[in-house]
């Protein structure tokens, strides 16, 4: 009689749904996606490293700016010893 009245019981009615698992997966999916299209923007639509970020060409320019005696208040200038010419401590 209860079944032709209802059509389920209290505990069927507040069954959890494994909805969550469909929406984990969709987020996962996409995420994975993204880091193939991230990896292959790298691969290939970047080029090179420019030559500016060589360990060289950043020290000859960090010699050129305390040669010109730049920023001598705060800036790199007021940290290099040019009498020791070498780094504040």
């Amino acid at each position: 009689v209860y079944r032709m009245k209802f059509n389920e019981t209290y505990a069927e009615m507040n069954k959890g749904t494994n909805e969550w698992k469909t929406v984990l997966g969709g987020v996962l999916f996409f995420l994975g996606l993204t880091g193939v299209i991230l990896i292959w923007q790298k691969h290939f639509m970047y080029g090179a490293v420019p030559h500016t970020f060589s360990e060289e060409w950043l020290s000859a320019q960090t010699k050129r700016m305390l040669d010109m005696r730049v920023n001598p208040v705060e800036g790199i200038s007021a940290q290099w010893d040019f009498d020791k010419n070498e780094w504040k401590k």
